[in-house]
């Protein structure tokens, strides 16, 4: 398996206290469905719950010790600002990973070991509590607070910059406070094999559950025909170009790919 982190670090070059979960706001939003978008409140059930698991992360059944351990049995590497526990600091709290970026970072926490198999959709159970300031891919701001990227094959695609390398192709969902949920955002580079979706905007504290429909998005986006297999998974902030000392807080209950 081929290691991701360059990828993941130049990907990310061109684009208060714990919360408390048990007060996640709920609220009406209008549905803007698309084709291969879903994203509602966590306690609506989709059909997707009914479907085999082909792979899982879930944090509900924590129930004391390093969550970096455990992230590391499951197969995640911490790479960049997440190395430092200073500047990202992670905890458990009802069930969920808490991500509390302190001061402006780009890190991620990188399964990069994946056996590669033909996952078709992935769903992600996740929220932000609190917005990196100013951060807006329709502003160019191309922050975020949280990010969930899958990426496709090994083979590299053109970063279109002669000094950045290239990578796999890769799609990221994000959650937004100023952008247009459902849409594709290009970054600075990488356009022929990456896009940033926005899953959303989904209030401070609320729990939302997104879904993606891998292979129709693949193929939308990069105008091929043929699928790759998954070959890794990242959880990622980036809070570099944000107000506030690039302060945020996010959390993820739990990630599932299905065959």
């Amino acid at each position: 398996m081929r290691r991701l982190s360059v990828a993941l670090l130049v990907v990310f070059i061109v684009f208060s206290t714990s919360p408390v979960l048990s007060q996640h706001k709920k609220a009406n939003r209008a549905d803007r469905p698309d084709s291969t978008i879903v994203s509602h409140d966590v306690n609506e059930q989709g059909n997707s719950s009914l479907q085999k698991n082909s792979y899982r992360i879930d944090f509900s059944d924590y129930k004391n010790g390093s969550i970096y351990e455990r992230l590391e049995e499951e197969g995640f590497k911490f790479e960049h600002g997440a190395k430092d526990r200073r500047k990202l600091e992670l905890t458990v709290d009802e069930g969920a990973l808490i991500l509390e970026a302190k001061t402006r970072l780009r890190a991620f926490i990188v399964n990069d070991s994946l056996e590669p198999r033909n996952y078709s959709r992935v769903k992600v159970t996740w929220g932000v509590v609190k917005y990196p300031r100013g951060a807006s891919y329709e502003a160019e701001v191309n922050n975020e607070a949280i990010q969930v990227l899958i990426f496709f094959g090994h083979e590299k695609i053109s970063s279109g910059h002669l000094v950045l390398p290239n990578s796999p192709y890769f799609i990221g969902l994000f959650l937004g406070r100023h952008d247009m949920p459902y849409k594709a955002y290009k970054g600075r580079y990488y356009h022929q094999g990456g896009r940033f979706v926005c899953m959303g905007n989904p209030l401070p504290g609320e729990t939302v559950i997104s879904e993606l429909d891998l292979h129709h998005a693949f193929k939308r986006y990069f105008k091929r025909d043929e699928v790759p297999s998954i070959t890794g998974v990242a959880l990622a902030m980036d809070t570099t170009l944000s107000g506030d000392d690039g302060r945020a807080v996010a959390f993820v209950d739990r990630i599932e790919l299905f065959e």
